[in-house]
């Protein structure tokens, strides 16, 4: 798989929660925050898939946050080791960093 589609994936993510037309920009930058600190500390990959997909998966259903958002079907296609879980890990962590450094 392309990491190269994750981050973009992950980057597309964060700008939907930044940009989300339901709440302003600083609670959707608080909001990016929450997920990209509750991600970074999963070492393995169930574990980073889970809390991955709970926290995407409350933005999209709490009706005060509707986030247009889905999950990347390829990253449940395949089993996650060692080094490809790494890249994996660190090319959604980019998407989500560049969408919360990046401008409108």
């Amino acid at each position: 798989m392309p990491y190269e589609q994750l981050f973009r994936w992950a980057f597309g993510v964060g700008k939907s929660i930044i940009n989300n037309e339901r709440y302003d920009r600083e609670k959707g930058v608080d909001l990016l925050k929450k997920l990209i600190f509750a991600v970074r500390a999963e070492e393995t990959p169930g574990r980073f898939l889970e809390k991955l997909s709970e926290l995407l998966t409350e933005y999209k259903t709490n009706t005060s946050i509707s986030a247009d958002i889905n999950m990347h079907p390829e990253l449940f296609s395949r089993e996650w080791h060692a080094d490809s879980f790494y890249y994996m890990k660190s090319a959604i962590l980019t998407g989500l960093l560049n969408a919360l450094g990046s401008e409108r």
